[in-house]
């Protein structure tokens, strides 16, 4: 993904248009900034995305528009959903429970 976004100007994948491929991701891409702290201890953005910035400047745009943050789950559903459907653990060091 990386490489791709490399590839093309703008803030999507599509260059400024807002595409399926952003639709598709936008619910997951919330849900990375919200669970992987909560039940792996990781900082999302500092441990992972630092290391890829294309890749981060997509998915802080995506998170940014405006019908993905008014359409954004509330955290404490995002964390609850999770539970119920599939995490079944919560990494050593992690703030989460199960």
């Amino acid at each position: 993904m990386e490489t791709l976004l490399q590839e093309r100007e703008g803030a999507f994948v599509l260059g400024d248009e807002f595409s399926y491929t952003e639709c598709i991701s936008a619910p997951w891409i919330q849900r990375f900034f919200v669970t992987m702290p909560y039940f792996r201890g990781v900082d999302f953005e500092s441990d992972i995305l630092a290391q890829f910035k294309c890749l981060s400047r997509w998915m802080k745009a995506v998170c940014a528009r405006p019908s993905c943050v008014e359409s954004r789950c509330p955290e404490d559903e995002m964390i609850a959903a999770c539970k119920r459907y599939y995490v079944s653990f919560v990494s050593p060091g992690a703030k989460g429970s199960v």
